[in-house]
């Protein structure tokens, strides 16, 4: 019985062991981006939320009427 857990317990720290890697470097073996690669990704995220932001001030949402009966919008 004990040797019944314990080769489960190895069993599963090795399964938890290779998701772990295989999500942390991904399919390819790469490992994570470097700062420039971060800093350009957030920039860009930064320029698509300005964007979306300027956007949303410039085509507001038209909300319904306050009537139940009067389903256009205003």
């Amino acid at each position: 019985m004990i040797l019944l857990v314990l080769l489960l317990t190895v069993l599963g720290s090795a399964v938890l062991l290779f998701i772990t890697t295989r999500f942390y470097w991904g399919d390819r073996g790469k490992p994570l981006p470097d700062r420039e690669i971060r800093k350009q990704k957030r920039e860009e995220e930064l320029r698509m939320r300005e964007k979306q932001i300027e956007h949303a001030k410039n085509n507001p949402v038209t909300s319904r009427s306050e009537s139940f009966w009067d389903n256009t919008k205003k």
